[in-house]
């Protein structure tokens, strides 16, 4: 059943309201690219880039169970998504702006370094977190 006159016109007024769009340029073969991506992922531009923002901020629409990471191209499925401070994000995609990364990829060679560094310390007999070496004692 379509909607009546009367529906059309309430909802308009309430996205007048309420709603914004954002928007951003982009060259037209990124942007057929990245429609052709979420396509691929069963998902919508808007949708992709709606929960990017909601989880850029902290939040999730009422009602939705929050999306697990895409898998970047080229790179193996992650074990699901996991919440960092805004800084900590901030942080990250200054980072890999100064490396010309992008920030996932920034990220997971930000882990793997850390990793391996933090597996020399547990072989020293250190642990990695507090610096400190556990008491012997027992």
């Amino acid at each position: 059943m379509a909607p009546r006159e009367s529906q059309k016109r309430a909802s308009l007024k309430w996205d007048k309201e309420n709603m914004t769009v954002l928007s951003c340029k982009i060259r037209k073969e990124q942007a057929v690219a990245f429609k052709a991506h979420c396509e691929s992922q069963g998902s919508t531009s808007n949708t992709v880039l709606k929960d990017f923002v909601l989880g850029c901020i902290g939040e999730q629409e009422p009602g939705t169970a929050p999306e697990t990471p895409q898998k970047a191209p080229g790179r193996p499925a992650g074990g699901g998504g996991i919440s960092l401070p805004p800084q900590a994000i901030r942080a990250a995609q200054e980072a890999a702006e100064a490396t010309g990364e992008a920030a996932p990829q920034f990220v997971e060679r930000a882990v793997e370094t850390q990793a391996k560094r933090d597996k020399s310390s547990l072989a020293l007999g250190i642990n990695p977190a507090t610096g400190e070496k556990p008491d012997k004692e027992g």
